[in-house]
Order: structure tokens, then C-alpha cells, then sequence
């Protein structure tokens, strides 16, 4: 089945509210779901946000794939060189200050202490700088009705390409068994990993994992 990936500068209001859907399904309304207070209904603002982040000044990209007669049924939202998530004021601004302010006290804690542990993970595993300087993605989902038919492949493989042409790698980062044999498989290899605290009120950490793509190498 053909699969038509193209990156998206001004979508709708209704776009933007269907990907978002579509998205929170595809993580089966379960993305960081602790660190949301496991409030289902601020799953679609959150994934939302960031989109609305990557467009509003431009700072990273939303690619959508496409299947003949069925529409958009998956979407990335990547960040190009010189750029990350939330790291303006405009891009926080954009609906992910709204959601964390929402959430009890212990929680907008958590994630403060989340993004401190997150991005220093990248850095020791990838090595100063190389996060921002490559294509990074923050976020993938597919359709659950069409998964497993070529569509976060096709996404994979459109970002890589503009990673390939600006001689940059591709970087992300993932947990769980399952998401590390599937970018394995894409040709990403493990930079590194480490403990992340989980949100309350759970004890403990999860393994989370860095992984990059030679893409500047031409891989």
C-alpha cells in the first residue's frame, strides 16, 4: 500500500484536534500517563501541544503519512538542528504551560525534575550538543487500525532523508523491549540509557534509551 509523507506548516484548528486524536490513540491514551495525573482526558491537549510547539515559530516539524482513501493515519513531530522541545517560551506557551499548570503541585515537580533527567541523559549518552545539532524525535504515532503497514517507516525514512541532506544524525529517545527492537530494526543504534524517575505516587525508575541513526554518514 502506497504511503504519502508530507510535512505540514499551517494546519487547522480541526487538523491539529484529529491528529491529536488520532495520536492519543495510538498510544492507547497511556503517553506518560503517570506524569498526566493518569487523567485521560489531558491526553489529546498534551500530544496537541506538541505539534503546536514544533509550528509556532518554526522550531521543529509535523510530518503526516497518508494512505489512499483512508487520509492522515500517522503523524511525527520531529526538531531539526539548533532546535528542541520546549525550549522557548513561545513553544511552551504554545498549550503545554496550560496543561502542567493544570496538574496538582507534585506533579508540575515531577515533570520539572523529568526534563532535567531527560535532557541529561541525552547529552551524557550522545555527547554535548549532538541532540540539538541532529534531527530529533519527540514524537510518533500511527493509526491502530493501519499499523504495521509501512506508515512510521515511511515517516522514519522522510526525516531521515532531510537529516541525510544537512549531513546531521538522527536521534530519539524510547523505553520498553518492544520500542527498542523496532528501531533497531530501523537501523538506530543505542548511545546509551539510564534511569528515569517515575511519577507519583509510583517509587522507583524506568529505563529509558537513546538511540541514534548515522544519517550523517549517510546511513
Amino acid at each position: 500500500m502506497s504511503v504519502v509523507v508530507r510535512e505540514v506548516t499551517n494546519p487547522s484548528d480541526a487538523d491539529l484536534d484529529l491528529w491529536a486524536k488520532l495520536l492519543a490513540e495510538a498510544f492507547g491514551y497511556s503517553y506518560f500517563s503517570g506524569g498526566f495525573a493518569k487523567d485521560k482526558s489531558l491526553q489529546e491537549p498534551a500530544l496537541r501541544a506538541h505539534m503546536t510547539a514544533a509550528l509556532v515559530e518554526g522550531d521543529g516539524e509535523v510530518h503526516v503519512a497518508e494512505l489512499p482513501d483512508v487520509g492522515v493515519a500517522g503523524v511525527t513531530v520531529w526538531f531539526g538542528p539548533g532546535s528542541k522541545f520546549l525550549d522557548s517560551e513561545a513553544q511552551r506557551k504554545a498549550g503545554w504551560d496550560q496543561i502542567i499548570e493544570s496538574l496538582p503541585a507534585e506533579y508540575q515537580e515531577w515533570w520539572q525534575g523529568f526534563y532535567k533527567e531527560y535532557d541529561g541523559l541525552a547529552e551524557r549518552s550522545l555527547g554535548p550538543g549532538v541532540k540539538r545539532a541532529g534531527y530529533h524525535l519527540q514524537l510518533i504515532g500511527v493509526a491502530p487500525a493501519h499499523q504495521r503497514k509501512g506508515v512510521a517507516t515511511a515517516l522514519m525514512r522522510h526525516a531521515e532523508a532531510k537529516a541525510r541532506a544537512l549531513r546531521v544524525p538522527s536521534v530519539l529517545e524510547t523505553a520498553g523491549a518492544t520500542n527498542i527492537k523496532i528501531y533497531q530494526a530501523l537501523g538506530y543504534s543505542s548511545a546509551g540509557s539510564g534511569p528515569i524517575t517515575l511519577a507519583p505516587p509510583a517509587t522507583g525508575s524506568f529505563d529509558m534509551t537513546v538511540f541514534i541513526k548515522h544519517t550523517e554518514e549517510g546511513a
